[in-house]
This record gives C-alpha cells, structure tokens and sequence, in this order.
C-alpha cells in the first residue's frame, strides 16, 4: 500500500486492508498524521474566508468607506437621538430667532389697512393717533421671460458694392438662449441637482419658455465651454498649492467605467471625470514631482509620494482600527488600543497639543502596530499594521505643519456633490456631460467656498464667452490680485 499523499484530499487509506508488518503501521501513521496536517491547513483557510464574509456582513459607515446612508434603519445618530428621549425642535432655553422688519426703503408697496367707521354696537369708531402695527409679506411676483427681437438691417457701400451686415450687439449669442438664461440652466444642473427634463420642466412652468431637453443639453456644453479657461487655471493652481487633498469615486458614463476625481484646497476644487482610477491619473492631476503635501486615504496610487510629502487620513484609519477591535482574540484587543489612541490624537488636535506632547501617543501607536504586524492569528491585521508601519511618517506629517488637517475629509465631503448629482441623474451620457459635470461642479464648489453667488459667476462667464473676451477668474482673490498685478 502506498502512502497517501499530503495533497491528497482523500482518507481511502482508513480503507485499505490492515498492515501487517510494523513498517507498514508506520507508513499508515505517517500517511494519516500528513492527512491531518492537511485537513487543519484546510480548516484554518475555510476559518479565514468565514470569517472574512462574516466581517463583511457587518461593514458599515463606522469601519468601512461605506456613506451613512446604507447602514440602514434604525442605526447610527437617528437611533442615539431617539434614545436620548429629547422632544424634537428647540429645547428649554434655546432664544428664539425670528424675521427683522425690513425698512419702509425697502418695501415695494405699502397698504393702509383702516378699523371700520361704524362698531357692532351701532356708535361710530373715531381713529386714534397710535402707530399702526406693521405687518409684512414676502411673495413672488409672476414670471416671465423677457423675449428680445434683434433686427439686423443691412446696408451696401455706394463705393465699392460691398454688403454689410448688422451685427448682434455685445453679449448678445448667436443661439436663441441668452446668457443669464445659459447661467440659471447651469445654477439648476450643478447647485440645484436637477436632470435636464426637470430643468425643462421648470422653465416651462416658471417662466413659459419651452426649450427641448436637447436644448438643454447643449446649454450645459456651452456653459462648459466658458468655463473651460478659468477651469484650466485652476488646474494650475491646485498644482501648485503647497498643502492639497484629494479623493475619487465612480462617476460612470454610460458604456464606460470613469472616475470622478477631487484636488481640494481651502478656497478651491478642481473636479475632472477621467476613465480609471490607476496611478498616472493621479500623477496627471498633482504632478509625479511632487511638490507639497497631499493628503488622501491610503490608496495605493497615492504610494508615489513619498511619505513625508503624504499625510494618511486618520478618519479612514479610525474606521480601520473599529473593523480590526471586532475581530476575536488578540487582533480585537490590538485594534481596541489602536482606536482609543484614535480618539485620544483628535482630542489633543483639538486642545492644541504640540508635537512633543504627542509623543506619548505616537510610541503607543507605534507598540500597537509592532504587535499586530507580528501576530499569526488574524493575517489581515497583520497586513493593515504593516502597510501602516510602512507609511509610518505619513501619519504624522500634521504635528510638523499647522496647515496639514490630519484627515482628507474635506475632500470626501467636496465629493458628496457629485455623488449625490449621480444618484439623482445618473452616469452622463457623452464627453459634454463629462465636462459640465467636472467644470460645472468646480464653479459650484469654488464660488460657494469664495462666498461668490454662482449664477452671477456664471451670467459673467457666459457673457465673456459670447464676446470673446476674458473669462472671470475662479482663483482666491488675492492670488488672482497677484497675477494680474
């Protein structure tokens, strides 16, 4: 009989006619005791991949990157609000706020409202000479577009014979969409969230203009289109910035997988919709020389920048540290310690502890680390405190600078726009689309970080475009102060 081999699944030797001789009891045992170590391999891998599904089953917005909308009912701050058995609204205290009366400068029209001459009685009602009680009502008047008729005239030179036409004055486009109207469609498609057959609706039923929802759709690449200079500015800019964070999800195009990209900094993001994810569209955004900070979460792409050019988002991390405490055994313990210290460096951040005061913090983190790096229990805590163990110095990059957040979480919320405009009107349709929502969403998130009114921005824009000239820039004033200086 021969020995089963240890890549066999098989136990036919249990089957097999009894040895007869104490050698081939030996060979038996040996047989079954590889049969064995076999069968446990298989066990521990099977455990693994149990528990690996069954870690995924649990994921939500507190230990993965998943957005607080799928955790469901009955979870996270809705459920802890309940329990705190507070009544909804304002609480006891709370000073109330309410509407201040506006100048009569400002009053469009007033109406006196006089007591009646005789009472129920029967006996006349004399005036008194009080101040009347002031009473104001804010409504909408009706709208309309205004609809303006450009006559062209022609004329011939009684010189030389040659025609001449009347041209369209300043401001005014060749198309049938003027620039304030082209400025509201591109306020309602980025600001606003709205599909193109709901801004249709709108202006149909607001203002009585009924453009097709191609018309539409071709006023979204002309807004596009204006905003196609300043937009390459800030690309320039974002570049540049000594301390940026970026982010990406996906943002498909239909019949293509692209991804929605984010570069953010206090006054400005830059959106772009590009199709992968891979290393050399990040390296196409911020440069593969890189020059400053980046903060980001701990995608691989990001490796490139060398980690004392890098801050790793500690949000992202704490979410890590929640998957890791609740896994069994010592890697729950590891990761029980990693999210306490978690907790501990956001305090001291926000008590304004200097760098030296973290150290404590950092030789902890550092002993917890080692620990889960060395542990044979659970391999894919072992991997995430090695793969952090390796970007050791990107996790402390915010104690040597002031201007450096500890987290991108900046750029995770700038990409909550475009995540939300995918959900309410699904992957764009062509390259048009592509570039109204990347441009389109930049004016948005720029303008509204400025404290700039994007309508306005855009009418400008769109009247630059029309005319040829300049078109408005989008840079934080002093910079754009600077480079026209």
């Amino acid at each position: 009989m021969q020995p089963v081999s240890p890549d066999d699944g098989s136990l036919d030797v249990i089957g097999a006619a009894k040895p007869t001789t104490v050698a081939k009891c030996h060979e038996v045992i040996d047989a079954l005791a590889r049969q064995v170590d076999v069968l446990r391999q298989r066990v521990v891998e099977q455990g693994e991949k149990l528990a690996v599904l069954q870690e995924r089953l649990k994921l939500d917005s507190k230990n993965s990157s998943k957005p607080p909308s799928s955790d469901g009912p009955g979870s996270g701050n809705r459920a802890q609000r309940r329990a705190s058995l507070r009544k909804r609204g304002a609480q006891p205290g709370h000073k109330g706020s309410c509407r201040v009366m506006l100048d009569e400068s400002h009053v469009d029209r007033v109406i006196e409202c006089r007591p009646v001459d005789v009472c129920e009685c029967g006996a006349p009602v004399q005036a008194l000479a009080d101040e009347p009680i002031r009473h104001q009502v804010f409504d909408v008047p009706p709208v309309k577009a205004q609809v303006h008729e450009y006559r062209r005239y022609a004329g011939r030179c009684t010189g030389c014979g040659k025609a001449h036409r009347a041209a369209l004055p300043a401001g005014v486009p060749t198309g049938q969409i003027g620039p304030r109207a082209l400025a509201l469609i591109g306020t309602l498609g980025t600001h606003y969230h709205l599909t193109q057959f709901k801004i249709r609706d709108l202006l149909a039923r607001l203002m009585g203009v009924d453009f097709s929802v191609g018309a539409i759709s071709q006023a979204h690449g002309k807004v596009a289109l204006a905003l196609q200079a300043p937009l390459s500015e800030l690309s320039h800019y974002v570049m540049q910035a000594p301390v940026k964070q970026m982010d990406e999800t996906r943002y498909p195009r239909e019949g293509a997988g692209n991804w929605a990209w984010t570069v953010v900094t206090p006054q400005v993001v830059w959106y772009s919709l590009l199709p992968s994810r891979a290393r050399y569209v990040a390296t196409s955004l911020v440069g593969e020389q890189f020059n400053g900070i980046l903060v980001s979460d701990r995608y691989a792409v990001y490796d490139y920048v060398d980690a004392d050019k890098r801050q790793v988002c500690w949000s992202h991390l704490l979410r890590d540290f929640t998957r890791i405490s609740q896994r069994a055994g010592l890697a729950g313990q590891i990761g029980r310690g990693l999210l306490g210290a978690g907790y501990v460096l956001f305090r001291w951040r926000a008590q304004g502890k200097t760098a030296a005061q973290f150290d404590p913090l950092c030789r902890r983190v550092r002993r917890l680390l080692h620990q889960g790096s060395a542990q044979t229990q659970c391999s894919r805590t072992a991997n995430t405190c090695a793969n952090l163990l390796r970007l050791w110095a990107a996790l402390w990059t915010f104690l040597g600078n002031a201007t450096v957040p500890p987290t991108n979480n900046d750029a995770e919320r700038a990409l909550r726009a475009l995540v939300l405009k995918r959900k309410i009107s699904g992957p764009t349709r062509s390259r048009r689309g592509d570039e109204f929502i990347a441009r389109g969403f930049s004016a948005y998130e720029t303008c509204r970080r400025q404290g700039r009114d994007l309508w306005n921005y855009l009418h400008e824009a769109m009247v630059a475009w029309i005319d040829k000239t300049a078109a408005p820039s989008l840079l934080p004033v002093r910079v754009a102060a600077n480079a026209t200086g």
